[in-house]
């Protein structure tokens, strides 16, 4: 038996003992305890949003500085999600788990208390938060896996995708709420009791996932993440770098995508191949690829919508904190009731057609947010979101579920990672690309004699909107492609 086939059998056997201890109830437990931390995880990437017209206004920064409150936490979730499966092997599903939303706890109190002169601690207080986030979401995803048969694997895409998409609808809300009367500073607290729930837990209904004491370690390819990070660093930096020294920006820019290609060009070496942060062999089984570039564009949207939406909302609708997280709560309880039936119909139909249905539906939503303005009613805002939301839901278990489906026993830890390294890569540069645009939209408008200010501070989110629709409508051929090849099944050994 191979070395991965022996790790599943050993965590499937403890999947088993929970089982008999608490009966059918410990696949309940067994969800809420990790969906706890992902929820966590997955809130920290989006809540900041709502205080970030607050943020500019206090700390004296445009909208080409303040998005890397939410790019660096993405590009470090992006790089720390390869490192889960390192993570995993060698410390354990459950001391991994709890040790990561310890620190993610610890790095939101940092973050509440820091100063307004220092924006730069903000944001290293952001990115620490975004590595652990990375670690904390795919393992998630593994532990749900493990707790329905092969044939329910929709249903557990749709446990996983009610904390992955549920989490950006329901944090802005508090958030709102709580930037409206106690500041910025409130919107860093909002996880700390689901971190402390989910710590509660871990212990008693979480497996430990502990490899024998006899299995080989995996090492850790440090040559590969540092190749990544500085490669991210350098792409990220230099976008959000362009307005203020474009040369210096350029350069940078040219450099990440040289470090980039030397990533790839490490994971696919022989001297590498042992233990890869990217396992790009499984690229070779039929319609992985295809999946990874519907990841990557789902990535984008659901990071530069929510990024867009609060924005929008304040600055070019006027509406306070609160009422713009308040817009996307229909969205959230709409979303929930679709993640109901969304599962069951991506174990009965081609996962791939029920992904392409929510593309569909998130497209649509982009396109209207695009063609709305600032005197355009709350309800309606709320309405074009909410079939946003619809979407996501139909993307989520379509997605993971087929991606995970498409791949031979022992792979889903590496197609896992891989397929929430592709959604955090597109988000990070989603959001980048999005803010530079508005930030560009923003200083080329030329203000009216005697005008408010306001005016320019609206510009530019129709815009933003339509590429989010452009994207998703791209999104369609991939999606398309990604079903399986029931004559050929590549072993990521081969």
């Amino acid at each position: 038996m191979s070395v991965a086939k022996e790790v599943i059998v050993n965590r499937q056997a403890e999947v088993a003992a929970m089982f008999a201890r608490y009966g059918p109830s410990y696949r309940t437990w067994g969800v809420v305890t990790v969906m706890l931390g992902t929820v966590s995880a997955v809130m920290e990437a989006t809540i900041v949003n709502v205080a970030m017209p607050e943020i500019i206004r206090i700390f004296q920064i445009g909208h080409d500085r303040v998005q890397l409150l939410s790019t660096g936490f993405l590009a470090a979730t992006t790089a720390s999600m390869l490192l889960s499966h390192w993570a995993i092997q060698r410390f354990g599903i459950r001391a991994t788990y709890m040790v990561a939303l310890c620190l993610l706890m610890l790095f939101s109190v940092l973050a509440s208390l820091t100063g307004t002169d220092q924006f730069a601690l903000l944001a290293a207080c952001r990115i620490a938060q975004g590595i652990i986030a990375g670690l904390v979401q795919p393992l998630a995803m593994l532990v749900i896996v493990d707790l329905f048969p092969p044939d329910e694997r929709g249903r557990a895409m749709s446990a996983y995708g009610l904390g992955i998409v549920l989490s950006p609808a329901v944090g802005p809300v508090a958030g709102g709420l709580l930037v409206d009367h106690f500041g910025w500073r409130a919107v860093f607290l909002v996880t700390l009791p689901f971190c402390l729930a989910a710590v509660a837990l871990a212990p008693r209904f979480m497996i430990r996932g502990k490899p024998a004491r006899d299995e080989p370690k995996r090492s850790l390819d440090l040559l590969g993440l540092g190749l990544l990070c500085a490669a991210l660093v350098a792409l990220l930096g230099g976008l959000a770098a362009l307005f203020a020294a474009p040369r210096a920006a350029m350069l940078a820019i040219v450099v990440g995508f040289l470090l980039a290609l030397a990533f790839i060009v490490w994971q696919r070496s022989a001297a590498n191949a042992a233990h890869p942060l990217l396992d790009l062999r499984i690229f070779r089984v039929r319609g992985f690829a295809a999946a990874v570039l519907v990841a990557t564009a789902y990535g984008m949207g659901i990071y530069g919508s929510t990024y867009l939406v609060p924005l929008f909302a304040q600055n070019g609708a006027g509406f306070s904190a609160f009422e713009a997280g308040s817009m996307l709560v229909p969205g959230g309880v709409m979303l929930a009731l679709v993640l109901l039936v969304s599962g069951r119909l991506a174990d009965r139909f081609p996962p791939n057609r029920v992904a392409m249905a929510g593309l569909a539906c998130f497209a649509a939503s982009a396109l209207l947010l695009g063609l709305s303005s600032g005197v355009t009613r709350f309800w309606l805002l709320a309405l074009w979101v909410t079939l946003g939301r619809i979407g996501l839901g139909l993307i989520i278990p379509g997605l993971n579920a087929g991606a995970l489906r498409l791949l031979p026993m022992g792979a889903e830890p590496a197609g896992a990672a891989a397929i929430n390294f592709f959604r955090q890569l597109g988000g990070a540069f989603g959001v980048t690309l999005l803010a530079l645009f508005i930030e560009w939209r923003q200083r080329a408008y030329e203000l009216p004699a005697g005008a408010d200010d306001h005016l320019r501070a609206s510009q530019g989110f129709d815009q933003g909107f339509f590429i989010i629709t452009l994207v998703y409508a791209l999104a369609l051929m991939p999606a398309w492609r990604m079903a399986p090849d029931p004559a050929r099944c590549v072993s990521p050994s081969s």
